[in-house]
């Protein structure tokens, strides 16, 4: 990896680079479904299916990447593809119970938000710990849009400290570790 030199002097890697860029994408489409959903639910139903889709690819590649499987290993990749699958129907199951009136529409974007949030936790605790803090993230900004009005704010500063736990977490762990940032 070609170390880029940071304001202070000292090194980043580009891999912690790329996986706080990533973390922050993964957030901010997160953000946008909770806030989409609390607007129009009926049509968020696609883009929370698309969401969760690319979750699953982002914890496909991260697991290649941090771990010693190979592309084509069909244990981790059925693990994997099963998890986000149960994440999948457990969003579809929210929109069963508002189209049955069993729930508001407008509870539809936090509870989606909490499953997903507790979803990409329970990845990172089995997989790569940087989906721990996504998911914390995530959690923390659904809990936040239930409670506050105006939250774009509050999301805006749930992300920077989520990148910055997963930028500074990834160091911390190189420097300890002695090893990669897995």
């Amino acid at each position: 990896m070609n170390p880029v030199e940071s304001i202070s002097g000292r090194h980043l890697s580009r891999q912690s680079i790329i996986e706080a860029i990533v973390a922050l994408a993964l957030l901010l489409l997160g953000f946008l479904a909770i806030g989409a959903s609390d607007v129009s639910t009926a049509s968020t139903r696609g883009y929370w299916a698309m969401l969760v889709a690319v979750f699953a690819i982002a914890a496909f590649v991260s697991d290649r990447m941090h771990t010693d499987h190979g592309i084509a290993d069909l244990s981790s990749a059925t693990t994997i593809f099963l998890h986000w699958l149960g994440v999948f129907l457990a969003i579809q199951l929210v929109y069963y119970f508002v189209a049955s009136g069993r729930m508001a529409n407008l509870d539809t974007g936090l509870a989606n938000g909490l499953v997903l949030a507790l979803g990409t936790f329970l990845f990172g605790a089995h997989g790569n710990w940087r989906f721990m803090v996504v998911g914390l993230a995530l959690a923390a900004a659904t809990a936040g849009v239930a409670f506050v009005q105006e939250y774009i704010w509050m999301l805006f500063t749930i992300a920077a400290v989520a990148v910055l736990l997963i930028f500074f977490g990834a160091r911390l762990v190189k420097r300890y570790s002695g090893t990669s940032t897995s």
